[in-house]
């Protein structure tokens, strides 16, 4: 196989579960079969290799996070990304997340890789989400990066100002909105919701403080008493250890000994049960805290689903929603637009509408890689 010429370099092996991880694959299914040479740099084994992409894989430990925590084999780890790097050669280097973007751009700035190495920067976390020594860094290694990408003009917002008081000009800026993928492309039209005459409110995400749980419930509790019977609750959490799991579990409790049989909840559930899950709700609310998320993929993966959805003012979902109207504060305000939306089917339905009409214009699979490879292309044929 010739010389790498796309380097995407992730901080988590791509077969576990982030949302990085799932835009990374996105990329490399969509471009694995172009004119590229891609090639991958990761922490840990991959048990999920895609096809004409070559891997290299780094160590034991999934995440960069778990290695750093060796400090012998972390810098065995920069170690390595150096050496594969020089050896490799590629025209671009992609980081995918924020640690990798620190090594490689570290590398570069103590010569350690070549000064023509071009590094791209996804950016998914959130500017203002990030303390005064995390951005130091971003501020020391942010001469050494040629393009920032975003997937929202409310993150990058905050990226170009930060960099124009540290004086700091990149080549260029892109938005690049993420997409919810390949299996969401496509919708059944012909599914009927087994829920006739009910309304079906539904919260996805990980357990921890930013997704703001308590909300959830408040909501869920708060709108049961608008819409008792009509109403089943829904509620999917991914959880990364036991603490979280039985937290979450004596959060199902508390609902199901309001709700009986109407709430329904699952713990790091299946692909395809969480697409199931998605087909049945009418209604999907994110409630993650003030300015917490820079995108909110769970949003796109909803609305592809024929589903009203409310968010928030966490930050970039408000602009994929895009709707002043569903961006909502209080339990009591949520629930009394869920209230509207039960009392007026037809606008229930245009929402829905609009919402997989908006998917497919700005948040399809094809958008994104069409900005993917144009970026790339224009790149190579400097």
């Amino acid at each position: 196989m010739a010389n790498v010429e796309v380097m995407l370099c992730s901080d988590h092996s791509l077969d576990t579960i982030g949302g990085a991880q799932l835009s990374s694959n996105i990329i490399l299914n969509g471009l694995k079969n172009d004119n590229y040479n891609i090639g991958v740099i990761q922490p840990g084994k991959n048990s999920s290799k895609m096809e004409n992409i070559e891997y290299f894989e780094i160590g034991e430990f999934k995440s960069i996070k778990t290695v750093a925590r060796y400090p012998f084999k972390f810098i065995n780890y920069i170690k390595q990304v150096r050496k594969i790097l020089n050896k490799e050669k590629p025209s671009i280097v992609h980081t995918q997340a924020q640690a990798n973007f620190f090594i490689v751009a570290f590398l570069k700035k103590l010569h350690l890789i070549s000064k023509e190495t071009y590094i791209i920067h996804t950016e998914r976390g959130l500017y203002l989400k990030y303390n005064a020594f995390i951005k130091q860094v971003f501020r020391f290694l942010m001469n050494e990066l040629d393009i920032l990408i975003t997937t929202t003009q409310f993150n990058m917002n905050y990226w170009q100002a930060a960099l124009e008081k540290w004086n700091i000009s990149l080549d260029d800026y892109k938005i690049i909105e993420n997409t919810a993928g390949e299996y969401f492309e496509n919708y059944d039209e012909n599914y009927v919701s087994p829920y006739r005459d009910k309304l079906v409110l539904g919260f996805v995400g990980r357990w921890n403080y930013v997704k703001n749980w308590p909300l959830a419930k408040e909501i869920a509790l708060t709108t049961n008493e608008k819409l008792g019977d009509s109403l089943i609750v829904k509620m999917a959490i991914s959880c990364d250890d036991e603490e979280a799991e039985k937290e979450a579990k004596h959060l199902f409790s508390q609902l199901e000994e309001q709700m009986g049989g109407r709430f329904q909840g699952a713990i790091n559930t299946t692909f395809n049960k969480m697409d199931q899950f998605y087909y049945d709700m009418d209604v999907y609310i994110l409630t993650t805290l003030k300015d917490g998320e820079s995108f909110g993929r769970t949003i796109v993966e909803a609305m592809s689903r024929n589903t009203v959805v409310m968010t928030t003012n966490a930050g970039g979902p408000v602009e994929v929603v895009d709707n002043d109207q569903l961006v909502l504060d209080t339990a009591d305000d949520f629930a009394e637009e869920i209230l509207y939306y039960f009392e007026n089917p037809k606008k229930m339905e245009e929402t829905k509408k609009n919402n997989r009409q908006r998917v497919k214009e700005v948040y399809s699979l094809d958008n994104n890689l069409v900005k993917h490879k144009e970026l790339y292309t224009n790149i190579l044929n400097r």
